[in-house]
């Protein structure tokens, strides 16, 4: 865990910031000019609070996995509209076009060896999407079997498990070990479970040896169909004819518990939103210069493109994305990365973030490391900029600080390398980390954002003045 930086008497030194804040000039890649006043933008960096989205992560995994339509993702909508409106911004709620849901409830899986103590929580079994409510007991059997908990590796089918009472998969697991969540294809009747090869081990092994194991398990899942709820605040600029947007997509799109992907790009929209909207109501910051845009997406992509449909009746307004995903956690690396750089539309942007990264690498509250990344898809910024010809292309990167479930090496972009990099790395490429909890069960803030609160800190406070010098620079 790394240190960061304090708010206490933050506003109240503020108002040395006032003249530096509106007039805020590029850093030195982007105009050769001498830095700008670095003191006065990490005093206005130092606004934004680790603590703060280490508790906004916490809530809303506490929520539940929030997927599209789902109880949790309008329960989880609605706590962001208050927060948002708490803050002082103006808020609106857009509903996306329903689909079906699924959402399981609660859930528990309880193995007891004959002749062995108590019976053991399976501490890592999480239902399968799509998996029906369920309750019963039977023999654990490796095999399908009328009756019985079946323990299969491969996956499952109705066909290949008819007849078991409950079904438990232990072959697809993480970098971790962790489950990784699973969909179910076909209609199944029984509750399907994913569980950890190391709580299913030492049950192979009894089971092996002749014993016998007794499974207890019990599944409330709900399912319907309904809209998904976007959430987007705003706090008023000057000039309202243009505004800058944050966003991450709001949902677990696993369906796991998501802290990492992607409750931690979720708190990064909020906490830059708190900081600056408090900064504002006090005096220690002038109102912004445009309009900024805050949106936590109801479902990933689909929302998004959801939102740039409404966008094209006045593509002129839209200045610049800062979108958020996988931004509270790293594996290996302690770094932050921006893409893509290799767009034409993102080279601005892309040498304006790289100048913030540059000019406060090593300070307190900022990455030591940092690399801008080609094009590596999957995440909403790319919804901004359609591969159709013809389409509005806007300036549009994500700020990171994993990809995916391991590391990648990539080659570095021309004219974009990578910043204060590790001495080991091979010329030429930059190794872009990953997330070893990616997409599973072991996606909690125990294991991800709760252990490297700075990584969170990093994005939003890179994105927040990479906005406010964008701002100044027009």
């Amino acid at each position: 865990m790394r240190m960061w930086m304090r708010r206490t008497g933050i506003l109240t030194c503020l108002c040395t910031v006032l003249p530096f804040a509106a007039g805020i000039v590029a850093g030195t890649e982007r105009s050769g000019q001498a830095p700008p006043a670095l003191a006065s933008e990490r005093r206005i960096a130092a606004l934004v609070s680790e603590p703060r989205m280490v508790d906004s992560v916490r809530r809303l995994v506490a929520i539940g996995p929030r997927q599209y339509g789902t109880p949790s993702n309008l329960e989880a909508a609605a706590w962001l509209a208050s927060e948002f409106a708490q803050a002082g911004l103006e808020v609106a709620v857009r509903e996306d076009p329903p689909r079906n849901w699924y959402q399981p409830a609660a859930w528990e899986i309880r193995a007891t060896a004959e002749g062995g103590a108590a019976a053991t929580l399976l501490k890592t079994a999480w239902p399968s999407s799509g998996a029906p409510s369920g309750k019963g007991e039977g023999l654990l059997s490796l095999e399908t079997a009328q009756g019985a908990v079946c323990l299969t590796s491969a996956n499952p089918t109705p066909e290949s498990t008819a007849g078991c009472a409950a079904v438990l998969i232990d072959g697809r697991a993480s970098a971790s070990g962790w489950p990784i969540v699973n969909r179910l294809r076909g209609a199944f009747t029984v509750p399907v479970f994913v569980v950890s090869p190391r709580e299913t081990a030492p049950l192979r092994e009894k089971i092996a040896a002749g014993g016998r194991v007794r499974m207890a398990f019990s599944l409330d899942a709900k399912s319907g169909t309904g809209a998904a709820r976007t959430v987007i605040a705003t706090l008023p600029g000057r000039d309202r004819s243009k505004y800058i947007l944050f966003c991450a997509h709001g949902d677990s799109d696993s369906g796991g518990p998501g802290a990492n992907d992607n409750a931690s790009g979720v708190a990064i929209v909020l906490e830059i939103a708190r900081a600056v909207a408090g900064a504002v109501k006090s005096g220690g910051l002038p109102q912004p210069a445009w309009d900024l845009r805050f949106a936590s997406w109801g479902g990933e992509i689909s929302s998004t493109r959801e939102y740039l449909a409404g966008v094209a009746g006045d593509p002129s307004r839209l200045q610049a994305v800062f979108n958020y995903d996988q931004s509270g956690f790293g594996s290996s690396k302690d770094a932050l990365y921006v893409e893509p750089d290799d767009v034409p539309a993102n080279r601005d942007i892309i040498t304006l973030v790289r100048s913030v990264m540059s000019d406060h690498a090593g300070a307190p509250g900022f990455p030591s490391r940092a690399a801008s990344v080609k094009s590596q898809g999957g995440t909403d910024s790319y919804v901004f900029q359609p591969r159709a010809q013809g389409g509005t292309v806007y300036p549009s990167v994500t700020l990171y600080t994993s990809a995916w479930d391991r590391e990648r090496t990539v080659p570095v972009t021309e004219g974009f390398p990578p910043i204060n990099w590790y001495a080991d790395e091979k010329p030429g490429m930059v190794t872009v980390d990953g997330d070893a909890f990616y997409h599973s069960v072991g996606d909690t803030p125990a294991n991800t954002t709760d252990t490297e609160p700075s990584n969170m800190g990093w994005c939003a406070r890179v994105g927040l003045l990479s906005a406010l010098r964008m701002m100044a620079g027009k």
